[in-house]
């Protein structure tokens, strides 16, 4: 930036310097008149375009413009020059006068140029501030203005001058955080001419916090008992008036209040815990300042139960309990709660009878007993029953198994008795050894037909059809209503299947002896023993087969077995055989009557029924030759129709 003289000497101040130097050659005659010097107009002296505030009116002199009008008698002149501004202050345009002098050995002969008027600016001086700290924390107020803890020391003013600095702090919002941004805003104050020479300190930035604002909860009101439910929890009846909160903010409150133990009891102190809702509430924080204690009662929980099972009968034992089948299902507990129960059930007396009252009594049982109420006692039933246990008669039959015979035939179905002396039989079961099971017999329960008038009852056992002959053992178990239980061994036979019995004539039935298994024989007709039938076969002196025919055989000394019984319908034959003599001697006679053919066969079977001869003839008389016979019982059949039994 150029400087200009702005202003040019005026002739007044000519003629006034003139007056000055004539008057000074008058006193002084021995010295010559000066002469004027000038600044050069190309080569003129320029001062600093600004300069800082600095307190005084000095400028800084760029170039010293140069001297115009020396002249070559008197070179030796230096110019010197002083630039000061109008006054010291702040501003952008202001008057500088610049005041030359001249020194050296020929300055004597010159006066100084007349003063230049320049223009320059002073700018403000910057000042900056250390030290300067914030508050930590302030309180939530809804605004944004930060503590300042220390005002800082402020560098830069002039000593003299009557300007001060003062600060504020600002957060970037006025919620509650922590380290939250926090610009620190500098500005002056004083003096105000001297003030506006300064910028004040640049702004600064730092951190600090906001808390929640203090809201102090209100009395509460609570229920003071309860049913115990597992659970602390109180209930509140009335949450009070929340007071402090500032205008504008939605803030509002909930309680809740807890037992400090859930479990049953008087004086159990209740706590209450405040929790803020609404959007401003994250800037606010309740405490609770109540020093009173505050106490509330829980009281047992009642336990009910549903489908209890108790026997309703039993069998005297000369007490009063009766049997809990199933205590039932409890309700009303709390999940999770270590919680059961007993029940015990009694009659109105021990004594026999019907119609008697069953009371049912719970009692609880686990860690959380104390937590609650048992089920209350319960009229079950008035109808049980009390009655006597069953004794079998071990005197009839074997054991009480009273049967008719104790064989019995694959297929058939055995029918046997027992025979009790107290009690009322009420099902029987039958289980059999691992024997008879391997032969296909089944274990069975069937409820008893008990006939009171002979104090026994029929069981009807069948019998596989394909088991093997031998003998079996079964137990026989008889209970009452009450399932009370006796028992007693069975012991049966199972006889030979009626397959080992064939009819060789309409009159003769034979047994299968073919493997000579059996030694000894007795056969039966309708169950009864046939007096001298003890060959392997059996000839009805009827003529013909009519009944049930068996045999007893032996097959060793202690192997006695019986044949199952088969059955013949066998009518009177009109046809006769007669053998003369009998016993033989040799030879025999055979007159037949009734036959219509005449050609007839004879068959001859020994005692074993074994085949020993084998012939024909015609007419109705032959003679049997039985010479070369050995001594013995004979069987003749003629015709396989009718027969005879013949000794020899």
């Amino acid at each position: 930036m150029k400087n200009y003289h702005h202003f040019s000497a005026s002739s007044a101040k000519r003629q006034a310097l003139s007056l000055l130097c004539l008057f000074l050659l008058g006193t002084g005659a021995l010295l010559a008149q000066p002469s004027q010097l000038s600044i050069s107009s190309t080569e003129m002296t320029q001062i600093a375009p600004t300069k800082v505030y600095d307190g005084t009116t000095s400028a800084i002199i760029t170039t010293l413009g140069t001297l115009t009008g020396v002249d070559a008698t008197h070179p030796n002149v230096i110019l010197n020059g002083v630039a000061n501004y109008t006054d010291p202050n702040v501003g952008g345009i202001k008057l500088v006068v610049v005041t030359y002098s001249l020194f050296g050995p020929d300055s004597i002969y010159y006066l100084p140029p007349v003063n230049d008027t320049l223009l320059g600016g002073i700018d403000p001086k910057q000042i900056t501030m250390y030290g300067t700290t914030l508050d930590t924390v302030k309180i939530y107020n809804q605004g944004v203005l930060a503590p300042i803890a220390t005002l800082g020391t402020p560098y830069g003013i002039i000593t003299g001058d009557t300007v001060f600095v003062s600060a504020s702090a600002a957060f970037d919002d006025p919620y509650v955080g922590t380290n939250k941004n926090v610009t620190i805003t500098y500005n002056l104050y004083g003096n105000p001419i001297q003030c506006a020479n300064y910028l004040p300190p640049a702004p600064a930035t730092g951190t600090s916090s906001i808390v929640p604002r203090t809201l102090y909860a209100p009395t509460v009101g609570y229920q003071n008992t309860k049913v115990y439910d597992g659970n602390t929890t109180c209930s509140v009846t009335d949450t009070g008036t929340l007071s402090g909160v500032l205008p504008g903010d939605i803030v509002y409150h909930s309680v809740s209040a807890a037992y400090n133990n859930p479990h049953v009891g008087t004086l159990r102190t209740v706590s209450f815990t405040f929790t803020l809702h609404g959007d401003q509430s994250f800037n606010y924080t309740i405490v609770d300042t109540t020093t009173a204690i505050h106490f509330a009662s829980i009281t047992p929980r009642q336990l009910s139960v549903t489908g209890a099972i108790v026997q309703t009968i039993k069998t005297y034992d000369g007490n009063d309990t009766a049997r809990v089948i199933y205590e039932g299902s409890i309700a009303n507990y709390i999940e999770g709660d270590d919680i059961d129960i007993t029940a015990v059930a009694t009659y109105d007396s021990p004594d026999v009878g019907i119609n008697k009252t069953i009371i049912l009594h719970y009692s609880l049982i686990g860690a959380a007993i104390s937590d609650y109420l048992a089920p209350s006692d319960e009229i079950y039933t008035t109808e049980g029953k009390i009655i006597l246990p069953i004794v079998i008669d071990t005197t009839a039959g074997i054991n009480g198994i009273v049967s008719g015979s104790n064989h019995f035939c694959p297929g058939n179905t055995a029918t046997i008795s027992c025979v009790v002396t107290q009690g009322t039989p009420f099902y029987y079961n039958i289980d059999f050894d691992s024997e008879a099971e391997a032969q296909g017999f089944v274990d069975f329960n069937a409820l008893c037909n008990f006939d009171t008038a002979t104090n026994s009852f029929n069981m009807f056992i069948n019998l596989p059809a394909n088991c093997a002959a031998g003998s079996y053992s079964a137990f026989v178990i008889v209970g009452n209503e009450a399932n009370d239980e006796v028992g007693t061994p069975w012991n049966f036979n199972v006889n030979l299947p009626n397959t080992y019995l064939v009819q060789v004539f309409n009159d003769v039935v034979s047994i299968d002896n073919r493997e000579n298994r059996f030694n000894t024989f007795q056969w039966y007709l309708n169950g009864n023993p046939i007096e001298g039938a003890t060959k392997p076969y059996y000839s009805d002196p009827r003529g013909y087969l009519n009944g049930d025919y068996s045999v007893l055989t032996n097959a060793g000394t202690a192997d006695e077995q019986f044949i199952c019984p088969i059955t013949f319908n066998g009518q009177p034959q009109s046809k006769s055989l007669l053998v003369n003599p009998n016993p033989v001697v040799n030879t025999t006679k055979i007159s037949l009557s009734g036959f219509d053919n005449c050609l007839h066969l004879i068959t001859v079977y020994n005692s074993f029924g074994t085949q020993v001869l084998r012939t024909t003839f015609n007419g109705n008389e032959f003679t049997l030759d039985m010479t070369n016979m050995p001594y013995g019982t004979y069987m003749i059949n003629v015709d396989g129709e009718t027969s005879k039994t013949i000794k020899l």
